[in-house]
């Protein structure tokens, strides 16, 4: 409507300037709770940016708490041309001497050198399939050379395959393990194509035992010994390997009619033991189960000897009894050998991780094979450190915005937008309690020093939590108050929480079944643990409050290098950190990750303060973005009645301008009819 409005035509008023000082004095008490709720805005954002910094201090908590920080390992070695070698957590301190007298390889043929292929782009008219280890391929009529590769490469069996120009208009078809180890891969013929021979990778004709048995050959492992042997390996319907083959040992041979599309492992052996029973051979076939669900048939020749095949149709090279020999051998594969402290050992990779637990070390040459090197398993306080230092860092960027936002500037005499508010109050409180904190090193402890040096008697014990779960927990091998821990933490089915208690003197165990029965440890067979240890008895609360067995003592962050400056943030003297990590790693440790250490002591703080329901920091914001809200809703209201109050108002004047507009017309019309009266009185006197 002010849009519409045109100032005092009439009247000469400037009517919109009337309107807004009418106005304005009606607007000032929304102007003053903007000005608040600009302020409330600026203040939740400061306690946005608090909550977001004291979660800072929490992630560096977690990270106190990773026991992997405290357990890092580094392994070196003293001849890298030999070896090198990397260690994880799981690897204990120590040295090992290693020596290399074989590199593992990866097997490498390649197609009859004096018989290339003079075009790889030309169809090569092989059609069937082939099996390459465990993954059958299918080969096309108008397949290439090239197209061939392409396909073995892409069958996902471990093998690459490669056409390599070795002269102009010369090529060769390369096959290569994409694993190391003497297994190498396998190729075989799986149609009735001999198709490997028109690859020219095998010498045809040249068929020996794949499989050797004790005066016998068996075929290659099978999931299934009663479907047929072509559906088992994904054959098809087409060029199925079938024939009649010829078994023979020193006595003679047999003829055997085989079909690999209808015949399982079952009925292979029984046409064998049947075409032998009518010969009046001694030879024989079985199904073997070579381990639970795997298996395979194997022919024995019955009378000592090795027997010999000729196989028809590709029957028994599909099956794995019998292989062809490559025609050209690029590299044999082969294992690794090598020693560890002077004892042999063979796998088939140079990347070895199963030797030594924890340890992962590379094999890297076998030229000397007499070469020695030393490698070495340390602790690496690095990580540790770098936790520490990240917490420390942490805690001062919080101290510092806290610093920034909840002070008095006395230079520009201006005040933080959180002075005095109680959330930073909040915190201040908490972040003053962590660094005053200590921790009981008993989880340290070993088991032997408990009882003032009497130590325990090892054992069993027997946990029943309120819900009725037993365990019988073994504690025989138990070196540490924290070894007894984590048994009583980990019992299969069994809910209760072990944790040291407050005084630091023994074990607390509350029951977290959620039963109403008791909660109870007794001893096993007549033993002392449980009593020696100091929980033996029950609870009907499910609260068991151990006895004492050892002398109170506590790690603070002082000890370990952490200071607290005189503006309040933190110090790190790393030299001591390292020296403490030196000296007793497995307190510092305990310290830190343990069940209510200083990592867990802190993110309980921390949380309630940024809980994301029950924070402090997050019922501050909660609190101060409802205050804002109200606001706005007042603002709202008050500027919602104004506008109507400016309607009101702006009728009200073109109204008046309106009645002014109509008594200036009647005016103008009144002095119209004077000035005619004047006239007509005028014209009579002449």
């Amino acid at each position: 409507m002010a849009g519409l409005a045109v100032d005092g035509l009439i009247s000469n008023l400037n009517t919109s300037e009337i309107i807004e000082a009418l106005l304005f004095s009606q607007r000032a008490p929304a102007l003053r709770l903007t000005t608040r709720r600009d302020a409330t805005t600026s203040k939740l954002q400061a306690v946005q940016g608090l909550n977001a910094s004291v979660l800072g201090v929490r992630v560096a908590a977690e990270g106190l708490a990773n026991v992997s920080n405290f357990r890092a390992r580094n392994a070196t070695s003293t001849n890298t041309g030999v070896a090198t070698a990397t260690a994880t957590t799981a690897a204990e301190p120590g040295a090992f001497t290693l020596s290399v007298q074989q590199l593992a390889a990866a097997q490498q043929i390649s197609s009859d050198p004096d018989n290339v292929f003079t075009d790889d782009k030309v169809a090569l008219n092989l059609e069937g399939q082939i099996r390459v280890n465990n993954s059958t391929v299918t080969i096309r009529a108008t397949d290439t050379l090239r197209d061939i590769a392409s396909r073995i490469s892409n069958a996902g069996a471990g093998v690459s395959a490669s056409v390599l120009e070795t002269s102009p208009g010369e090529f060769r078809l390369s096959l290569r393990s994409l694993q190391t180890g003497a297994n190498g891969f396998s190729l075989a013929n799986a149609s009735t194509t001999n198709i490997l021979e028109g690859l020219n990778l095998v010498d045809p004709g040249s068929d020996a035992i794949r499989n050797a048995i004790t005066n016998g050959a068996a075929s290659n492992n099978f999931n299934v010994r009663v479907l047929p042997v072509g559906q088992l390996l994904n054959l098809g319907t087409a060029n199925v390997p079938s024939g009649t083959v010829a078994i023979a040992n020193g006595s003679g041979s047999i003829n055997v009619a085989i079909d690999l599309s209808t015949q399982s492992l079952e009925d292979i052996a029984a046409a064998i033991n049947t075409a032998a029973s009518g010969a009046g051979s001694a030879i024989s076939a079985a199904v073997a189960e070579v381990s639970q669900g795997v298996y395979r048939l194997e022919i024995n020749s019955g009378d000592g000897s090795a027997p010999s095949f000729t196989d028809a149709g590709n029957v028994l090279e599909a099956l794995g009894v019998v292989r062809s020999a490559y025609t050209q051998v690029d590299q044999a594969g082969r294992d690794a050998l090598f020693k560890v402290n002077g004892i042999d050992v063979v796998r088939s990779t140079n990347t070895v991780s199963d030797v030594i637990t924890g340890v992962t070390f590379s094999l890297v040459s076998d030229a000397a094979p007499t070469a020695t090197t030393t490698i070495s398993v340390t602790s690496d306080s690095e990580a540790a450190v770098n936790a520490v230092q990240s917490f420390v860092d942490a805690y001062n960027t919080t101290k510092g915005f806290i610093q920034r936002f909840a002070s008095f500037n006395s230079e520009n005499q201006q005040a933080g937008v959180l002075l005095g508010d109680s959330s930073v109050l909040g915190v201040e409180s908490v972040l003053g309690g962590l660094v005053s904190r200590s921790v009981p090193t008993l989880p340290t402890q070993s088991l032997n020093t408990l009882n003032s040096g009497a130590g325990i008697s090892p054992g069993s014990i027997q946990v029943t939590d309120r819900a009725g779960n037993i365990a019988v927990i073994n504690l025989t091998e138990a070196e540490t108050v924290q070894d007894v821990l984590d048994a009583l933490n980990h019992a299969g089915a069994l809910k209760v929480e072990a944790a040291i208690n407050r005084a630091g003197t023994g074990i607390d165990i509350r029951d977290k079944s959620g039963g109403s029965g008791t909660l109870s440890i007794i001893e096993v067979d007549g033993g002392t643990t449980a009593a020696e240890i100091g929980i033996l008895g029950s609870s009907p609360d499910g609260n068991l409050r151990g006895r004492a067995v050892a002398t109170p003592e506590f790690l603070s962050l002082g000890q370990l290098g952490i200071s607290v400056s005189t503006d309040g943030t933190l110090l790190l003297d790393s030299t001591k950190l390292q020296n403490a990590l030196s000296d007793n790693p497995e307190a510092v440790e305990a310290f830190f990750t343990q069940k209510n250490g200083f990592g867990e002591q802190a993110r309980t703080a921390i949380d309630s303060l940024t809980d994301s329901l029950s924070g402090s920091l997050t019922s501050r914001a909660t609190s101060l973005q409802e205050t804002i809200d109200s606001y706005n809703e007042s603002i709202k209201r008050i500027e919602d009645r104004l506008v109507m109050v400016e309607e009101r108002l702006r009728r009200q004047f073109s109204r008046l301008e309106e009645s002014l507009s109509q008594l200036q017309q009647q005016g103008d019309y009144l002095l119209a009819q004077l000035n005619q009266l004047g006239g007509s009185s005028g014209a009579r006197k002449k």
